[in-house]
């Protein structure tokens, strides 16, 4: 809330001068009802839903001071956005007027704030605010990875950081399983509490994005972020790759953020040293620079390559992923894989007689790779409906 407010005022110049400035007036008053009724306070889901307003709303008040204004068309969609918005806040408020739904909510046509698969709140475009970039993992299916987990939750969460910046750089070779320990810690329900917005970011390039993977990159991110897409390339269009570096870092202004960053590979120097905080006298010339720093945000690499990790996050921040040797892990993963149906009607137990050599031969084929285990489990259940049909 003092984030919104103080977004209001600018930067030491007169409020008014943001543009449809009444209308966000109107929503601090209705914010401010909200805070002091007794609504907030009935359930943790209203307040996560309070909460998740606030983040959605300096995603838009941050889209009014990165733009110039000068197209009708973007100045409605964002009066839209703030009509909506004002409709939902008033059926959360007591004695407000407004066409609510049973549920307290106010019904729109444009925006509602549903939650999302991911536990993230609703973009401003209907998109999620969080994205996979890979699919999600079931941490139930997930087996020998309990200390790892363990020990990044810590490091993430820990006590005594505050509003410090973290940056942790997970590497390994190809199949070892750092996606998904880092799946599995972005899906914890404690991380998902802790940090908003949370976003996963595959750094592959996709074939119909910009050629410069820098700004493919963070057109990426400010779309997770919730961002329109019209707007990410009007800021491109007039200002460049250092316009939309300028556009993350107000995005994450006041915000306990959780970016992942998923298979690096660029040698480029532009993703180097993401702690470092921008001074007065440097170009917005690194992704480092988007990051806002101070605010407890953190920022986790996976990479194959520990020099690229190292560039990224320092040496003292990796964590490397040994290969895995505990047989009965990988069992379980070579069992899960046999398994597999499209729902538990479709699981058929795979109990076979010679199943401890079989855990051997398993755990000898695999060199330590979770996924190579998973593969053969794959391969297992192909040659199983065969001999069934």
């Amino acid at each position: 809330m003092d984030q919104f407010c103080s977004g209001l005022k600018g930067d030491g110049n007169s409020g008014s001068k943001i543009p449809l400035h009444s209308q966000f007036k109107e929503i601090r008053k209705l914010l401010e009802n909200i805070i002091k009724s007794s609504w907030l306070a009935e359930t943790s889901s209203n307040r996560e839903k309070t909460r998740e307003k606030l983040h959605y709303l300096n995603n838009v008040l941050t889209e009014c001071q990165m733009l110039s204004w000068k197209n009708p068309v973007t100045r409605f969609n964002i009066k839209r956005k703030l009509i909506d918005i004002t409709g939902e806040l008033r059926g959360w408020v007591p004695n407000e007027t407004t066409s609510a739904q049973p549920n307290g909510e106010a019904s729109s046509s444009n925006e509602t704030n549903s939650a999302q698969p991911n536990g993230g709140p609703s973009s401003s475009n209907g998109r999620q605010v969080t994205r996979w970039s890979s699919r999600v993992v079931d941490a139930a299916k997930v087996h020998g990875f309990d200390n790892e987990v363990i020990s990044l939750e810590k490091l993430l969460l820990g006590q005594g950081s505050g509003d410090l910046f973290k940056a942790i750089g997970i590497i390994g070779k190809a199949g070892i399983g750092k996606t998904t320990l880092c799946q599995v810690i972005f899906n914890k329900q404690e991380v998902q509490n802790y940090f908003l917005p949370r976003i996963w970011v595959c750094m592959s390039i996709k074939p119909d994005e910009d050629q410069d993977t820098r700004v493919a990159i963070i057109k990426r991110m400010l779309e997770y972020l919730g961002v329109d897409e019209e707007i990410i390339n009007k800021v491109h269009e007039e200002q460049s790759l250092k316009g939309l570096l300028h556009a993350l870092h107000l995005e994450l202004v006041g915000k306990r953020y959780l970016i992942v960053f998923d298979d690096a590979r660029d040698t480029d120097t532009f993703y180097e040293k993401l702690n470092s905080s921008l001074t007065r006298d440097e170009s917005w010339d690194s992704l480092a620079y988007g990051l806002l720093k101070g605010c407890g945000g953190a920022v986790i690499v996976t990479s194959r390559n520990e020099e690229f990790a190292e560039n990224m996050v320092g040496e003292e921040n990796l964590r490397c992923l040994l290969p895995r040797t505990d047989p009965e892990s990988f069992w379980l993963l070579f069992k899960d894989a046999v398994e597999q149906g499209t729902d538990e009607k479709d699981r058929k137990p795979f109990n076979p007689s010679n199943a401890q050599d079989l855990k051997k031969q398993i755990l000898q084929k695999c060199d330590g790779l979770p996924l190579a285990a998973k593969m053969l489990g794959e391969i297992m259940r192909e040659q199983l409906q065969n001999e069934a049909n």
